[in-house]
């Protein structure tokens, strides 16, 4: 490994960990906006104050361009449902710094053009794959805590509540993430947004299926009239059954997904332990154009395979 490869990849894991360490918490980050709130000029104009404002990097031109970036809303909104204390500029740092170690790795290791650059890309897209992970673990929960908190719904209309208290109800009483999301939308409605927007809102902030049910049946039935009671028991039962279905196929798919997982990481992890216990000895491999044609091969036929898989399992949730 040559001298400048080794400083890029010591510079990079350095600039990395000082990053991750120097990351303030949430509680640190509110304390800071309550003392630069304090700080502030009394005469200056408060009109915006009691917006929510995204940062999506603390370095100010980075922040004013990625704002400009569509992309970047994107990805900020699934980092929001993620519930991940990153922001989009971190993200894109975390990315850029992987892909450049996985980068000078791979060309020290793989030094055939692009070829070198499959480590860095593999690893520039760790940060992607550790977000959607997190995000559908995070809305897959609140699917299943969605039928308990219509049943409370329910009862605390059945007591004699009103609808908007029974948001605050399912916000008191059920824990995260569904008890903070309802405890937004109720929010939203005590600083003065209508009812459809705080559902609306609430909606666009879990874009599960079983939501949009909900609340398309709410402000269908509270515009047009009718028991909102008896909707909201008949609600929380298709969607128990909706969950108990889905958890049904997820047994039934459980080892066609096993076996893509197994199909697709078993390649590279042989090539690394290859190369561990014996160094040189897939050379071949990339040194001849025989090897190379073999390996562009075997990238796509396990790209052709990835999605083949991918509509078995498919195909049989549907």
């Amino acid at each position: 490994m040559s001298f400048t490869t080794i400083f890029v990849i010591l510079l990079a894991a350095v600039f990395a960990i000082i990053a991750y360490f120097s990351e303030p918490s949430d509680a640190e980050k509110r304390t800071r906006e309550r003392l630069a709130d304090l700080s502030m000029n009394i005469s200056q104009p408060y009109e915006n104050d009691i917006l929510r404002r995204t940062t999506y990097s603390r370095i100010a031109i980075v922040d004013r361009i990625l704002r400009k970036n569509r992309l970047a809303l994107t990805l900020e909104s699934q980092i929001e449902q993620a519930k991940l204390s990153w922001t989009v500029g971190r993200f894109c740092f975390y990315s850029l710094v992987l892909m450049i170690v996985g980068g000078a790795v791979g060309n020290w290791w793989v030094p055939v053009g692009i070829l070198g650059w499959v480590p860095g890309m593999l690893l520039g897209g760790l940060p992607l794959a550790w977000v959607v992970y997190k995000r559908s673990a995070r809305l897959r929960k609140l699917n299943l805590m969605l039928p308990e908190g219509v049943d409370l719904m329910a009862r605390a209309l059945r007591a004699g509540y009103s609808l908007p208290s029974s948001l605050v109800m399912v916000a008191d009483e059920m824990p995260d993430p569904l008890g903070p999301e309802f405890r937004r939308a109720s929010d939203e409605l005590s600083f003065g947004l209508s009812f459809r927007e705080a559902l609306g809102n609430l909606s666009r902030r879990i874009p599960i299926t079983d939501l949009n049910f909900l609340v398309t049946a709410i402000l269908v039935q509270k515009e047009t009239g009718g028991n909102l009671i008896e909707l909201f028991e008949k609600t929380a039962a298709v969607l128990r059954s909706r969950v108990q279905l889905e958890r049904k196929v997820r047994v039934y798919t459980a080892q066609g997904r096993m076996t893509g997982a197994v199909l697709v990481s078993m390649p590279f992890i042989l090539f690394v332990v290859l190369n561990l216990v014996r160094p040189g000895y897939t050379a071949p491999l990339f040194e001849s154009q025989t090897g190379r044609t073999v390996v562009y091969g075997a990238l796509c036929s396990m790209a052709i395979g990835v999605l083949v898989i991918r509509r078995i399992i498919n195909g049989i949730k549907v």
